[in-house]
């Protein structure tokens, strides 16, 4: 399929604002490139018959030209390459359904934009996780997307993890992303908690989620809680993480946060 590109260059700032809302508004088809350490090139794709998304207009998107999906999506493909997820868990991208075993690494088939385990707020997700998980812990993933965060805990030690989405095309890919990685994964359709039963606590809850989201149901997260379990939040701006946090604090107290370029996360305990 032929499609059309526009592109603009943005500084850090820009380029995590463009990516907060196309996270927010479900739209996947774009590719951002590093030009230099201050500078990236953002290119938006759409179909023939598309128009450049309402809440992009106010960006200065000028028209590229039309491009094969398989060349940019080719493009995209190898500029991902095996990373260290934290520090003890690399990931490693592929192109094809293929186990992997190794106790200290992960797989997975990215998918367009998010969901590769490389934006700031994933890995700032998967840092927590990983250093907060117990052997036999119960984990809980609201907001799944690609599963790895899921995965990441399995293969940690978790007893359990629940994914939740509201994407049924998401969670068909928590469950290839389990199979790849040799491990289950209790994957539900879900429109933020509704699939869960009254009875089900979990000892961690993660979710990565922009803040206009996580508002949404972050305080129910408190019914499915164990006493002493944690909550990680990860997607949220650093400009807006104090002003969010203040709407919490009836509800939850920080244990610690840690910032990646223009996005914070955060651990919280039940008060």
């Amino acid at each position: 399929m032929l499609y059309r590109y526009f592109t603009l260059y943005a500084d850090e700032k820009l380029l995590s604002e463009i990516e907060e809302l196309c996270l927010s508004e479900g739209f996947y088809n774009f590719f951002s490139e590093e030009i230099d350490s201050k500078l990236w090139r953002v290119k938006v794709y759409l179909e023939s018959t598309e128009e450049l998304p309402a809440f992009l207009r106010r960006y200065p998107f000028e028209f590229g030209g039309e491009e094969l999906e398989a060349k940019w999506w080719k493009k995209f493909k190898d500029s991902l390459k095996p990373f260290m997820l934290t520090p003890n868990t690399k990931l490693i991208p592929l192109e094809e359904p293929v186990r992997i075993t190794d106790e200290g690494s992960m797989g997975i088939i990215p998918g367009r934009a998010f969901g590769t385990g490389q934006h700031e707020t994933t890995k700032l997700a998967a840092l927590f996780l990983e250093r907060y998980l117990k052997t036999g812990a119960m984990v809980l993933d609201v907001g799944a997307g690609t599963g790895i965060l899921s995965a990441l805990a399995i293969k940690k030690g978790a007893s359990k993890a629940v994914a939740l989405d509201i994407d049924k095309a998401a969670i068909e890919k928590c469950r290839e992303t389990a199979w790849i990685n040799n491990i289950s994964i209790d994957a539900r359709v879900s429109d933020f908690l509704s699939a869960l039963e009254p009875g089900e606590h979990f000892d961690i809850i993660v979710s990565n989620m922009i803040v206009e989201l996580l508002k949404g149901f972050v305080k129910e997260t408190v019914k499915h809680l164990k006493p002493n379990g944690v909550l990680i939040l990860s997607g949220i701006l650093t400009e807006k993480f104090d002003s969010f946090m203040d709407t919490l604090e009836d509800t939850f107290s920080i244990l610690e946060t840690e910032e990646l370029n223009e996005w914070k996360a955060a651990v919280l305990k039940r008060r």
